[in-house]
Formats: C-alpha cells, structure tokens, sequence
C-alpha cells in the first residue's frame, strides 16, 4: 500500500515520546524497501525547518538521513497546489493541504501521520503511528 509520511513522523523518530518506537518502524520499513512510503518536498521542508530552528531539540543531520530514506521526493506541483487551495477542509493548514493535494495527485491514499487534523480530508485515511494494528496493514 502506498503512504504519505508526514513530517511529524520523522520528527517523531528523532525526539523520546511514546511515537518514537513506531515512527522509527515506518522508517525503517521504508528504508529496507518492506514499505511503499513517500515524501514531498513540503513534508521535508518542514522537518527541515524544526531542524534548523532548533525548536524541537538537537536534530543535526536529521533532514538528510530522511532525505536519503524518501528520495526522490515527492514535488509540490501546480495541479497539487491548486487542488489544495480548493480543499474543503475547516481547520487544516496550508502545508497539510498541500500534503492531502499531493496524495490525491499520485494516487496515494493513506498518510501516515500523528495529525487527527487529517482525519477530517475527504477521500485521505490517516493511520496514526499510534494505532499498531492500522500500522501494521498499512506496512504490509
């Protein structure tokens, strides 16, 4: 099954939380070529950001070791843009609707993602690294 990483699931494997474990497994699966995970330029763009900010603790060399997992990328196209500026979602962001109008134009169907706001996206499933038995379909 194909999936969207969301950003917070690469931060998630960087910081101790509970998420870390199951976020460090999507990671790994992706990696090992087990999972069929993407991500976009906007999905990297925000780990990349947290990372140079320093807001979310010391990530030195995070982007590029996720960089390595997920390339090539996932780009932020025209269509994509415009189909999330027309995305009838109270309550999701920008950049989440950029990463919903990515899944819908490569035909993904599931993000993976600690966000519920993308619980309210039409035609988008959101499997929460949280949720072992939805991880597990999900990883195949």
């Amino acid at each position: 099954m194909r999936f969207l990483v969301d950003a917070n699931v690469v931060l998630y494997s960087a910081v101790p939380s509970p998420y870390q474990g199951p976020c460090r497994q999507v990671l790994r699966a992706v990696a090992s070529g087990q999972a069929q995970g993407s991500m976009s330029t906007a999905a990297m763009e925000e780990v990349w950001h947290l990372e140079l900010s320093g807001r979310a603790g010391p990530l030195e060399g995070l982007t590029r070791r996720a960089y390595e997992v997920f390339a090539p990328l996932l780009p932020v196209t025209d269509d994509a843009f415009q189909y999330a500026l027309n995305l009838a979602a109270p309550g999701v962001g920008a950049n989440d609707r950029l990463h919903a109008a990515i899944c819908s134009a490569h035909g993904i169907p599931v993000i993976c993602s600690a966000d519920a706001g993308f619980d309210g996206v039409p035609g988008l499933r959101r499997v929460d690294p949280l949720d072992g038995p939805g991880l597990q379909r999900m990883l195949g």
